[in-house]
């Protein structure tokens, strides 16, 4: 318990899902929370696309990339105590679009932050830094989604949508640990 890098986790270091890929218990899901790491998603947004494109855990702690209402938003809620939200403020573009979430442990800290980076078709559209990560996992009982928060959700944000369904297209959604 005071080893994170002890605690039980999938030995892959790259995961590729489809849309709508849900309920992967968090012990086996990509640590997107925990880990540096480039989330690539290719999508085709439209000028009303809304939803999650990717979620992580639950109400009690988690992490989340939705659209909606023009932007792209990510939030990462360490366990209620302290949430952290980057969003976009330029217009995205529409059609087929590439969004990278890149994510990088800024310190040696316990707990350490991190710096995450929003990109859209190789334009950096957001960064900020998440002050203290959660390392070893979010929650006992909830999962990571692709193109919803099918269970408990992780953003205030969209309680009442909830699942809040990513209504446009995503061929594919990429997962690589960068170290």
């Amino acid at each position: 318990m005071f080893h994170p890098e002890d605690a039980p986790s999938n030995p892959a270091t790259e995961f590729t899902y489809t849309q709508e890929v849900i309920g992967v218990p968090e012990f086996t899901a990509p640590k997107v929370g925990a880990r540096s790491n480039l989330v690539k998603i290719e999508a085709e947004l439209s000028d009303d696309s809304e939803g999650v494109l990717y979620a992580l855990g639950a109400f009690s702690g988690g992490l989340a990339l939705w659209v909606d209402e023009g932007k792209l938003t990510y939030e990462y809620n360490l366990f209620e105590i302290e949430r952290t939200r980057i969003e976009t403020t330029d217009p995205l573009p529409t059609g087929k679009v590439t969004i990278e979430v890149d994510t990088t442990v800024a310190n040696d800290a316990r707990p350490p932050a991190l710096d995450v980076a929003i990109r859209v078709n190789g334009t950096q559209m957001a960064e900020g830094t998440v002050p203290r990560s959660a390392q070893l996992t979010f929650t006992a009982n909830d999962a990571f989604d692709v193109g919803r928060d099918s269970y408990s959700p992780v953003s205030e944000a969209y309680y009442d949508r909830k699942p809040f369904a990513f209504n446009g297209e995503i061929s594919q959604l990429k997962v690589t640990y960068k170290q």
